[in-house]
């Protein structure tokens, strides 16, 4: 079911939203395969999204020195964010 999701959805922090410009496909190499098949998953972001997008979500999420990471920085961080952001809203 998530591997569907992420063909139009990205996860934003605790929640999920329609992808930039209502792009359409697979968000990491996991979603495009098979569920069987197994792989590394993108944890709901949008890894084939421009650096730009992925700044602009990195700034919603307040991610300390953004403007210093390279792209495989900024989705690692913002893993870490959406993760914390999703753990926060489950406790309360």
């Amino acid at each position: 079911a998530y591997g569907a999701l992420k063909h139009s959805y990205e996860k934003v922090g605790d929640h999920w939203e329609r992808k930039e410009g209502g792009r359409r496909g697979p968000s990491d190499p996991r979603s495009a395969r098979p569920r069987q098949a197994g792989g590394r998953s993108g944890e709901g972001v949008d890894e084939s999204a421009s650096k730009e997008h992925l700044y602009d979500l990195a700034r919603r999420l307040d991610v300390a020195g953004r403007s210093r990471m390279s792209k495989p920085e900024l989705l690692d961080a913002i893993r870490k964010a959406n993760r914390s952001a999703t753990r926060e809203a489950r406790s309360q």
